[in-house]
């Protein structure tokens, strides 16, 4: 049986910020993988009922698994009303790498990304490429960086609730209302709103705040191997061409992408949260990243 428990983390550079981590631990030592939420969803997407989800899925097959909660609250669990892309990139990312390093000396682990969680990631490896050496692969699913998609989807979904609705309930209230606009589980900072609109309409993978050009930087980079899976019915947040065109965008490197798709080695055609949440993922793809961890960790699956 695994063991859960809560780690903090304090963040240099953040005046009295903790970061917290939910730690699922094998019975055995196992390799480690990092779980990483997109915006608008919190740590629990990968545990959303005990004893259930990816998490603890994961752990029972033998991984020593870290889900944080990326900073977006303070101690008394107040929304963060100016918390940046920057911060997350430059600080909070960078701390769970070195949390992981710390537990697991002198072995790679691997890093499992929902949706804008997958951006975050790859733009912190890329601005430290010095981890690179020490991730054994990336699994994303659902992620993309920019939405091409011209579909009703888009419109309602990143048109009218994302870019109009949630800025004007949040610039009354200091924060973005997703939960309440079934936009999410977790609220947004405006500022972190504003960045990721940035790079998701269109813009240049550039930071904001310190003009870092991503892309430019990509090209001295050799991208570890990477897992890309897209649900069928996600037609926006994860569509399954853009996130092929931000498997591209990261560069020639070894990438295998899976349609989730009925009939295609899925039993149900997928959205872009129950790909995490439905209890069938447990049968039709958590298998699948399974194998694939194994291969790039060298662990025993079971």
């Amino acid at each position: 049986m695994n063991e859960e428990r809560i780690v903090s983390i304090s963040l240099s550079g953040a005046d009295d910020a903790i970061l917290r981590v939910r730690r699922f631990t094998p019975a055995a030592n196992g390799p480690a993988v990092l779980l990483l939420h997109g915006l608008g969803e919190r740590g629990g997407v990968f545990y959303p009922a005990a004893n259930a989800g990816l998490a603890p899925w994961l752990a029972e097959a033998g991984y020593d698994v870290y889900v944080p909660d990326l900073r977006d609250r303070t101690a008394d669990s107040a929304p963060v009303a100016d918390i940046s892309q920057y911060q997350l990139i430059c600080e909070d990312l960078p701390a769970l790498f070195e949390l992981i390093a710390a537990e697991h000396p002198d072995e790679r682990f691997a890093v499992i990304a929902h949706g804008w969680g997958g951006v975050l990631a790859a733009s912190a490896l890329i601005r430290q490429p010095a981890w690179l050496e020490r991730i054994a692969g990336l699994i994303h699913i659902g992620a993309r960086r920019v939405c091409q998609q011209r579909n009703w989807q888009r419109w309602l979904l990143l048109e009218l609730m994302w870019n109009r609705l949630a800025p004007l309930l949040g610039r009354r209230q200091g924060v973005l209302p997703l939960s309440r606009l079934g936009l999410g589980s977790a609220d947004l900072s405006r500022k972190l709103h504003a960045d990721s609109q940035l790079w998701q309409n269109g813009g240049n993978w550039r930071d904001p705040q310190d003009g870092f050009d991503y892309a430019a930087a990509l090209a001295a980079i050799r991208w570890p191997s990477s897992l890309y899976l897209a649900g069928h019915r996600d037609r926006c947040m994860g569509h399954f061409a853009d996130v092929k065109a931000f498997a591209r965008e990261l560069g020639s490197h070894d990438a295998q992408l899976v349609l989730l798709r009925k009939g295609s080695g899925s039993a149900r055609d997928y959205g872009h949260l129950d790909v995490l949440t439905h209890p069938q993922a447990v049968n039709d793809h958590f298998p699948l990243m399974l194998a694939w961890l194994a291969r790039q960790t060298d662990a025993d699956t079971p």
